[in-house]
């Protein structure tokens, strides 16, 4: 393994702060401000992938990020003003404050999310096969264990795989979907089998160790830009904030108590 420069690190490091300092500062906001224009999904505990992604991102790559977004948004150095902008339902927003959280884009860097589960996964087909014949530009698409479950998954991966299309499909999988457990959902939890099926390489990510996710985040890049073919990477995540909104759902509902406990160990 190849550790990451002293300059990558700086850069990795005020993208990770940023991502974090502005979910923590938002959720303080949000009550009882009172003043954001649509229900918000955070990320925190998330931003390790999308921190190292940043790194090897190009300006004109096309991220499509599923509803739990802003991380991503970040990382394709989208500007954060206008992400809060947007919340607020402000002209000024990256989507004239029309759009809100889970429809997050800005279109002038190439990202876009949406919050039809797995729709940005489908349309990573389109924005790939653009780029084709290109040697320099791919797609990367973000996907979670929820949306694995939708029959347009497959579909997707078929077509990728059938077409030799230059797609990162990334799924962070926290292992629940809403408040309900990957086990109590579906028989279908070993994605590898799933992406192995359609003839896709597969990468896994299962620990906190930034060179580890640098380096594996690395191969996944530098395959899929210069095979000009998809990779599925599965990343082992835990967000420690609720689902929905700054309220801390887990001391409502108490469902992912043992699994943060075990997450806040994993190194």
């Amino acid at each position: 393994m190849k550790n990451p420069t002293n300059k990558e690190l700086i850069e990795l490091y005020k993208i990770f702060h940023l991502i974090r300092y502005s979910q923590e500062y938002l959720i303080e906001k949000y009550h009882p401000e009172d003043m954001m224009r649509c229900p918000i999904h955070f990320c925190l505990g998330q931003e390790a992938l999308a921190s190292v992604s940043s790194l090897f991102l190009k300006k004109d790559d096309y991220v499509l990020s599923h509803h739990r977004s802003h991380g991503y948004y970040l990382a394709k150095k989208c500007p954060v003003d206008s992400m809060v902008a947007e919340f607020y339902g402000k002209e000024t927003g990256s989507n004239l404050g029309l759009a809100g959280s889970q429809e997050l884009s800005f279109s002038k860097l190439n990202f876009f999310s949406g919050t039809i589960l797995s729709g940005m996964f489908s349309i990573s087909l389109g924005t790939a096969f653009k780029n084709k014949s290109s040697n320099k530009f791919i797609t990367m698409t973000i996907i979670g264990d929820g949306g694995m479950e939708e029959g347009i998954v497959y579909e997707t991966l078929n077509i990728a795989s059938l077409m030799s299309l230059p797609i990162l499909f990334i799924c962070e999988n926290n292992k629940f979907s809403v408040h309900t457990n990957i086990k109590e959902r579906t028989r279908l939890e070993n994605f590898k089998k799933i992406v192995k099926a359609f003839n896709i390489n597969y990468l896994k990510i299962s620990d906190h160790k930034i060179v580890n996710i640098y380096n594996l985040t690395k191969k996944a890049f530098s395959f899929v830009r210069n095979k000009r073919k998809p990779l599925f990477l599965e990343y082992d995540t835990m967000r420690t904030c609720g689902h929905v909104g700054p309220e801390n759902d887990d001391k409502e509902h108490n469902y992912r108590n043992k699994y943060l406990k075990i997450w806040s160990k994993k190194n």
